[in-house]
């Protein structure tokens, strides 16, 4: 699960990352490749998908580990979740705001 989490985490980065990288070409011209650009849609699909995965997950985890008479259970790692989530479609509303029309 840490490793999951670790990547999901990543998955917002990386595509801040691309976007402000192919938008100052500090990419060396990959972003102009197909290659670049369909990595770019394809992080711009699955960022969202995975966080909303890490959502319901840590979700069901923190559900379950509240359920008996002491819940003592954290709500750092689901707030984190909610976190990367509203990063996440932030990004995508970001992204999306910035395509023209032809």
């Amino acid at each position: 699960m840490a490793v999951f989490r670790t990547i999901v985490g990543l998955l917002p980065q990386i595509l801040l990352f691309m976007l402000v990288g192919g938008r100052l070409d500090l990419l060396g011209g990959w972003n102009h490749t197909d290659s670049g650009f369909g990595v770019l849609i394809l992080l711009f699909f699955v960022t969202p998908l995975a966080t909303a995965i890490l959502l319901v997950v840590e979700a069901i985890q923190y559900r379950k580990g509240t359920r008996g008479e002491t819940a003592t259970g954290s709500f750092f790692m689901p707030g984190l979740a909610i976190f990367l989530f509203l990063e996440a479609l932030a990004l995508d509303l970001y992204i999306l705001s910035q395509l023209r029309m032809h």
